[in-house]
């Protein structure tokens, strides 16, 4: 019994101190990871997002280029223009020539805002290093994080090049069903950024029909 129950305190020890190693290892990555972007001025990410509807057997895929400059964003999806200067938000459609316009509140609520792709595990996440996996040809860390009840999503999967400490692959698993990929394809931090990049130019579109769902 004696030979037994020490057999059982070592390998659970084991386990313990394999896992507490494996969470300082996620802890000590995304920390590089939100140094290096504390040195970034303005940056632009272009990306391939995959949304699936497990429910509905529904699948929608597409390309994407966000220009973020603090907390602010500006974010061309090609049916829709996004615009955000860090207080209001701006969600044009050309093809209506309708621009819907919100808080940033109500946009953090409904996902994940651009602005923090780069510091998002710094909120209230449950982390844990789940292994290596292979994306776009790189080799990558694999971490979760796991949200509260707060969130439209209950885990965040994050794939990094944790050499050149970048973000290669996002995979947000939905609570109602529905799970979104994000693909970065290009990344570049010498954006220029120029005035009035992050509102929305209203002069621009004549007729435009301007929809303040914050009235």
């Amino acid at each position: 019994m004696r030979r037994t129950t020490s057999l059982f305190l070592s390998l659970a020890t084991g386990t313990l101190l394999s896992s507490t190693a494996l969470a300082q290892d996620a802890d000590a990555l995304l920390t590089k990871l939100s140094d290096k972007a504390k040195t970034y001025t303005a940056y632009e990410i272009a990306y391939t997002s995959t949304l699936v509807d497990l429910k509905n057997d529904f699948e929608l895929t597409q390309e994407g280029v966000v220009q973020i400059e603090g907390d602010r964003f500006h974010l061309d999806l090609g049916d829709y223009v996004i615009y955000c200067d860090g207080e209001t938000v701006w969600t044009f459609e050309p093809e209506m020539n309708e621009c819907y316009v919100d808080d940033t509140e109500t946009m953090k609520e409904e996902g994940m805002d651009p602005a923090k792709l780069f510091t998002v595990w710094e909120e209230d996440f449950r982390r844990e290093w789940i292994g290596r996996a292979a994306v776009s040809g790189r080799d990558c860390a694999h971490i979760n994080l796991y949200a509260g009840e707060d969130k439209p999503f209950h885990t965040m999967q994050l794939y990094l090049d944790d050499k050149a400490l970048e973000i290669v692959r996002i995979v947000m698993k939905g609570r109602e069903g529905s799970d979104v990929t994000y693909t970065v394809t290009s990344f570049s931090t010498t954006l220029n950024v120029v005035p009035g990049m992050f509102t929305f130019p209203v002069e621009k579109h004549p007729g435009v029909d301007l929809i303040d769902n914050r009235l």
